[in-house]
This record gives C-alpha cells, sequence and structure tokens, in this order.
C-alpha cells in the first residue's frame, strides 16, 4: 500500500493516515458483519448506537496498538538502513522504515480480518477459544505419520469448497478496497493539506493531540474490557459479539487455549468462593447422604444407591456417539429442494428408534466439544474449562469405565474413522481400559472416504465386522465407535435422492443427519435381522449438540450446543417386565451418567469411585431420580449452567450474567439476581461444581491407583 505521505512530511501526519486508515479497516468488517447479525435481531436505534460505539472505542484502541507495534519495528529497521547509507538523515531513514512497518502491520491486520470473517460467519462469534483450539490440533497433528487428522482433514474440505468462502471473502475485500481507497482520495486531498496547516500554526497542540491518542490507547489495551459496559453485555448476546473488536476479543481466548495447557486459573465470579468451601458444596451436592473417605481425593465417594436393574448375566454394551447429533432436529420434516414435491423427514429411522427405546427427553452433554463428551461418559468427570483434559492431561489418572469393563472380563475396543482424530486419544484410551483403538489404517482400502474422515457408512461396515468377530467368539464386549459425516462442512454421499434434494438445503447439517439416518438404519437393521445384538445393550448419543449457533434466540443458539439425545435400547432376549419398559423419559440426564449405568447394571460398580455421575437404571422400568441436574461448559460461548427440572441456569464468563430458561428453549430468557431466594443456591452449586472440578484436575487429586485401587 501507498501512503499519500509525500517525503516531505511530518511524521505525525504520516501516523495519522495510518492511524485512522487502521480503524476504518476495522469499523468497515464491522458494517460488513451487520447484516448477517441483524439477520438473527433487528436492533433498536439504542442498541445499534451502542454497538458502534462499543465497537468504535475497541477500533481506535487497537489502533493505536497497531501504530505502536509499527513504530517498534520501523526502528529495527531503521537501524541497518542508516548504517548501509552513511550520509542519509536519520530521520529519512526511519520515516522509510516506518513505512514498511506500518504497511507490514497494516497486511497482517487485513489477514486477521480476513480470518476473523470466515470464522464469524461460522459462529456469529470473532475468533475465540475454539478457533485456537483447532489451530492447535492442526500444529499438534501435522506432523503425524499415522493418518490424517480431524482438523487437518477439515482444513481440506473446507479448501475443496473454495466457491462457498470466496464469495462472502471476495465481498468483503471489495469493500474494505473501497474504504481504503475512499480514506486514501479523502486523505491526499483534504486531510493532508489541513494537517499542513495545522501543523505551521499550532505545533505544540498537533503533537499533544498524538500523545494523547497514544496515551489513551496504550492505558486501553490493559484493563480495558468492551464487556464491562453494562448495558452492552445486557442487551443482546449477538450484538454484544458485533461490538467487540476481533484483536482485544481475541486475547483472552487466545491465552486460555494456549497457556491452560500448562496452568488453570479461576475466571472472576461474583460470591466467590475457597477452594474448600467449593469442595464442601460439591460434596453436598454429588454426594446425596453418601461418604467421602479420601481427604487427598475428595470426590472419591463410597457407592450408596440402590441398583434398579442387574441382569444375571453380564451384557454386551455398543455404544455410538454420533458427532453433533442435535435433538432438536429429531421427528422435523423439511422441504428438499423446488425439485421435491413431497417434505423429507429427516430421522425417520431415529424417529421409530425413539418409540423402542428408553429415550431421554432431557438428556445433555456436559461439553460442547468431542473431548470434552469422551471424558465425561467414559470417566463420569466434568469437562475441563480450557483445553480438554485428553489432550492435556492424558497422562493422569482418572477410574474409568472401559477399565472397570475390561476388570470385569469384558473386551474393550473402540472405532473412529481418522487416526488422529482428537490429539491425545490413543495414550488416554490405553491407559484407561481400552484394549483396541481402531483407525483409519485398520479399515479396507476399499473403505469410502469423503469430508472429514470416513464415510459413515464406511464405519457402520467396519463395526459389523467386529461385532460378528465378537460374538462369534462369544466373548463379552464393550464396543463404541465416534461417528465425521456430521461434522462440518458435511461432505456426504449423495446417492440416495432425499439426501440430494436435502443437500439445495441453505442448511447442510440436514442433509447429513438424513445420511446418518439411512446408513445407521441399514447398520442396526441389518445386526437384529442377523441376530448380532443377542444379549446386547446399545446406546445411541451425540458427543455433543451442534456446533454451529442455531435458533431463533441468544439462549437457544447457546443451549442448544448441549441439546444431544440419549437412546437405550435393548436386544428382547434380554427384555422382561423387571428390566425394560421402552417409553420417553423427562427425567435430566446427562453424560456423566453412562458409566454408572453401564458398570451397575452389569454388576461392575466398584466400592468407591471418583465418579459425578449418578446410576439411570432404576429409569428402565419406573419412574425415579427427581433430583438429578446437568452440570454444562461450554468453550463456545465462554458459559458454565446447571440444567434441572426447573429449568437451564447458565451463567456467562464474557458478559457476566446469570439466566435462566424453560428445558424447552421456547420461553424468555429470564435475568437471575443472585441473591433471590431461587436463585442463589442454584448459583452457590454451580460455582462450587466450577472451582472444585477443575481445581483437582488441576492438582492431580480425581483418582490414585496406587492409594485408592485396593478400595475398589
Amino acid at each position: 500500500m501507498i501512503s499519500p505521505v509525500d517525503k516531505s512530511s511530518s511524521l505525525s501526519r504520516l501516523l495519522a493516515f495510518w492511524w485512522v486508515l487502521f480503524v476504518i479497516v476495522q469499523q468497515t468488517e464491522r458494517l460488513f458483519l451487520f447484516p448477517e447479525t441483524a439477520a438473527l435481531e433487528w436492533p433498536t436505534i439504542g442498541l445499534l448506537t451502542r454497538t458502534l460505539g462499543t465497537g468504535l472505542v475497541g477500533d481506535m484502541i487497537s489502533a493505536t496498538g497497531a501504530v505502536a507495534v509499527a513504530g517498534v519495528l520501523g526502528l529495527l529497521l531503521a537501524i541497518p538502513a542508516s548504517r548501509l547509507s552513511k550520509t542519509a538523515k536519520s530521520n529519512d531513514g526511519y520515516r522509510t522504515g516506518l513505512n514498511v512497518a506500518l504497511a507490514v502491520v497494516g497486511g497482517l491486520l487485513l489477514v486477521i480480518l480476513i480470518v476473523d470473517v470466515g470464522y464469524y460467519g461460522f459462529s456469529q462469534q470473532h475468533v475465540n477459544f475454539v478457533f485456537f483450539e483447532y489451530l492447535d490440533d492442526l500444529l499438534h497433528t501435522s506432523g503425524n505419520e499415522t493418518g490424517a487428522s480431524q482438523a487437518a482433514e477439515q482444513t481440506v474440505a473446507e479448501l475443496e469448497e473454495g466457491t462457498k468462502w470466496g464469495v462472502r471473502i471476495g465481498s468483503f475485500l471489495l469493500l474494505e478496497g473501497l474504504a481504503i481507497a475512499g480514506w486514501w482520495l479523502a486523505f491526499k486531498h483534504t486531510f493532508a493539506p489541513l494537517l499542513a496547516r495545522w501543523e505551521m500554526q499550532w505545533p505544540a497542540l498537533t503533537s499533544a493531540m498524538l500523545v494523547a491518542i497514544t496515551l489513551s490507547g496504550v492505558a486501553g489495551l490493559g484493563p480495558f474490557q468492551l464487556s464491562s459496559s453494562p448495558r452492552m453485555a445486557h442487551d443482546s448476546e449477538a450484538f454484544f459479539n458485533l461490538a467487540q473488536n476481533p484483536l482485544l476479543f481475541a486475547q483472552e481466548p487466545f491465552r486460555d487455549a494456549f497457556l491452560s495447557q500448562w496452568s488453570w486459573t479461576p475466571r472472576h465470579m461474583p460470591g466467590a468462593m475457597t477452594v474448600e468451601e467449593a469442595v464442601q458444596v460439591a460434596q453436598e451436592t454429588l454426594g446425596r447422604g453418601a461418604s467421602f473417605p479420601s481427604p487427598q481425593y475428595p470426590l472419591v465417594k463410597a457407592t450408596n444407591e440402590r441398583v434398579g436393574v442387574r441382569f444375571k448375566e453380564p451384557v454386551n454394551v455398543v455404544l455410538i456417539f454420533v458427532e453433533g447429533l442435535d435433538r432438536r432436529f429429531l421427528g422435523r420434516t423439511i422441504d428438499g429442494s423446488a425439485s421435491s414435491s413431497q417434505p423429507i423427514r429427516l430421522t425417520p429411522f431415529l424417529d421409530r428408534l425413539k418409540d423402542e427405546s428408553l429415550y431421554f427427553e432431557n438428556f445433555f452433554s456436559n461439553g460442547v466439544a468431542t473431548t470434552r463428551g469422551l471424558l465425561s461418559t467414559f470417566c463420569s468427570y466434568y469437562p475441563r474449562q480450557g483445553t480438554a483434559a485428553i489432550k492435556t492431561r492424558y497422562d493422569q489418572d482418572y477410574l474409568c469405565l472401559p477399565f472397570l469393563l475390561q476388570k470385569g472380563g469384558f473386551r474393550t475396543e473402540m472405532v473412529i474413522s481418522l487416526d488422529s482424530d482428537i490429539p491425545g486419544i490413543r495414550p488416554f484410551m490405553a491407559r484407561n481400559g481400552l484394549e483396541r483403538l481402531y483407525g483409519e489404517s485398520d479399515f479396507p482400502t476399499s473403505a469410502e472416504r469423503l469430508g472429514v474422515g470416513l464415510t459413515d457408512g464406511a464405519l457402520f461396515g467396519f463395526m459389523r465386522t467386529r461385532i460378528e468377530t465378537l460374538q462369534s467368539h462369544g466373548e463379552r464386549f464393550f464396543l463404541t465407535a465416534l461417528t465425521s459425516s456430521m461434522h462440518h462442512p458435511f461432505t456426504i454421499p449423495l446417492r440416495h435422492p432425499e439426501v440430494q434434494a436435502l443437500q439445495q438445503h441453505r442448511d447442510r447439517y440436514v442433509a447429513a443427519l438424513r445420511y446418518f439416518d439411512l446408513e445407521f438404519e441399514r447398520f442396526f437393521t441389518g445386526l437384529q435381522r442377523d441376530g448380532l445384538l443377542r444379549n446386547t445393550i446399545v446406546f445411541v448419543l451425540g458427543d455433543h449438540g451442534r456446533h454451529e449457533p442455531v435458533g431463533a434466540t441468544d439462549m437457544e443458539r447457546q443451549a442448544g450446543r448441549f441439546l444431544a439425545p440419549l437412546f437405550i435400547w435393548l436386544d428382547p432376549s434380554l427384555r422382561t417386565p423387571d428390566t425394560y419398559r421402552p417409553r420417553h423419559i423427562e427425567r435430566i440426564a446427562s453424560q456423566v451418567d453412562l458409566a454408572p449405568t453401564i458398570l451397575a447394571m452389569n454388576g461392575l460398580m466398584p466400592h468407591v469411585s471418583s465418579f459425578v455421575g449418578r446410576d439411570l437404571t432404576c429409569l428402565f422400568v419406573r419412574d425415579c431420580l427427581h433430583d438429578n441436574f446437568a452440570y454444562l461448559s461450554s468453550v463456545y460461548d465462554d458459559l458454565i449452567g446447571l440444567a434441572d427440572q426447573d429449568g437451564l441456569w447458565l451463567y456467562s464468563f464474557r458478559r457476566g450474567l446469570f439466566q435462566q430458561i424453560d428445558l424447552k428453549l421456547k420461553g424468555s430468557a429470564r435475568l437471575l439476581t443472585l441473591t433471590a431466594t431461587d436463585v442463589a443456591p442454584r448459583y452457590r452449586r454451580l460455582l462450587a461444581l466450577y472451582l472444585t472440578t477443575n481445581v483437582l484436575l488441576e492438582r492431580k487429586q480425581i483418582w490414585s491407583w496406587k492409594e485408592l485401587e485396593g478400595e475398589l
């Protein structure tokens, strides 16, 4: 970029041009993002004014920081230049170096904004924790020789669909180009001459103004928080996000994504309590009268609940994590395309399976990413707030389902469609009782591969061969799997006409869901037909809800990420009036409840455990567990929450708000006062669970094989 400032111009005019330019390019991004934000919620004049005002302040602060960085870089560039040309004036050398530095910083800023625009279209947020975690996954697996990673596969799949994001980025660059050209012409013909006259008449005033702007910007880069505006925090999540400056917004998630790999620091919350107090409240919340015999491992408790259903002989377990399976999309009918005369049911097979199974209408994933879902399900422990424990704390001691099943005589296996799908999963699963993890390299060379990893059809085909082998050997087994076709960018086979029709829908998730339902029906009915599910119980659940923010309200878009379904299906050989009554269940349950349930029904529940979940087997035949709840943790929206029979209670760290909404997410969110009678106990429990479970994980005080194995 060529500056319209000639060599005779002062440094103040040079800096003024670039400072305003940096503000303009950031304001232009906000203008570009406004229509899609307004599509979610049309703002009032007051809300729009506060959004633009807050955004302008943030843009001015980041522009000052960018100019300051360029100033230091320009000085470094000027030093070698002055040595090479001793006859040149030092001021000219610095001006040249500064011009180069400002252009470099400006180019980097534009690149950051391009990335931010692309990500905002996906998440309605500026680059956040999930984006930086994705980059970290990409870096960790780029040199892996055993196979591709989900992050790498997703990147390739996105690049192959250049037309999808090319138009968006091209439109953004066109708008930025017009804004830059407009400012270039305006400065050259109007502002530069005006500043020149000011410098001649009031040189001291001009210098003082530049110093004031610099000092205000530097001050803002420290403790300044855009969310410190109470009005902006309360008004609207969508416009709160739009108001954020992408550079300032990225500071905290960048720190959490990378620094939390080494150490975790709790976020500030009103009414903060000590760790000792938090542990006591957490024990009261989770224990329900149980004893906690180990001061060193405070959540290890003695088993005190009566098992609802226990089979006479151990039963096989098939547990399927469906990528991004959101229960809001079950039972839905959608128009496929203009050429399709009939509406298309998205999940006809799953809808039938509901009535043949124990279907949990209020089941929740405890986290919003696969790594969190696996930890919660296998080890009955809440997700870490920060980089996932499976990735960064896999070498610690946990008490997990695969180990206890293996100890009870089960063969334990897992099938995933990518060899390096999740950093840390292989050592984590190997340490915690999984005998074999099958990845991409174990599939036949003819297995269909498309989009992110192998297709769901290929995955289910491989699972069938494993079930055939395990059943033929007559050994008890635990087989779990993780699908991938419903992962963004939803690249799937289009052989079925309904999938083809739905592929034209603006939301490509629906086509991927229809594809999964077809492949799962083929897999499941084939196993039933051939008697391969004898003596077997099948669990089907989402590893989390949808990644994409879907819904008509802020709360629905946030809480929807936890809305994963749960199906529990028993083979007819196991069904008796005392063991199984298919129905829809309204009681609260979450992923941490599955390990205790599977162990209890097989008579393998240990005498002591670190499990934070509950045995659900009493629900197999009757209504119970009225007081059960789910703890929720989102790295997307930077919030934690509780789900109980009275609704969802969510606390946002970013906005500093505690809100409540009904379990169906259809009512209006209620802004809560922390001292209210019905609010204070829940907030206290939420704070205690957040603090206790994260601190104990950091201190390696969840479980100890050396000290506690003898108590099992």
